[in-house]
């Protein structure tokens, strides 16, 4: 299939690209797999529609998960450097899996809804790991 926005691709040297990840995993949206062998580090980069519960159509989005191999959480200086190889400026953190490996960044393909945080950051609990370096949100009911 040949998509008019592509997934987010490094711009710096060091990175290769795997194995496309099974669709499951991007929501049935294409996406790539990438690997930094100096630093360990492990990048899915795709184009998502995720829905928020504000309501406010944000359209696709750029969406890049980071772990140090796919078994461990990177730092947040190590998300800060994937996100500036990928070119990913203004991505917003949103992590939903308890105590996951994965950190999640999304950046909307359209620069007006770029810094519009999502809804679930004002209604769910945030839970603080790693000495504050790592935030996810839990259900609120």
């Amino acid at each position: 299939m040949n998509e008019i926005i592509k997934p987010l691709q490094p711009q710096a040297p060091g990175w290769v690209r795997l194995t496309d990840p099974p669709s499951w995993v991007t929501m049935g949206f294409s996406g790539q797999r990438w690997w930094h062998e100096k630093e360990s580090l492990c990048v899915i980069s795709a184009v998502e529609v995720a829905k928020d519960d504000d309501g406010i159509d944000r359209g696709p989005e750029y969406h890049v998960s980071i772990s140090l191999g796919g078994k461990a959480r990177c730092t947040s200086a190590q998300a800060k450097r994937v996100l500036a190889d990928f070119k990913c400026d203004g991505a917003e953190e949103d992590n939903h899996v308890p105590h996951g490996v994965v950190r999640n960044f999304w950046r909307p393909v359209a620069d007006r809804f770029v810094g519009m945080e999502c809804a679930c950051k004002d209604i769910e609990p945030a839970i603080v790991e790693d000495k504050g370096d790592f935030v996810w949100r839990g259900v609120s009911k």
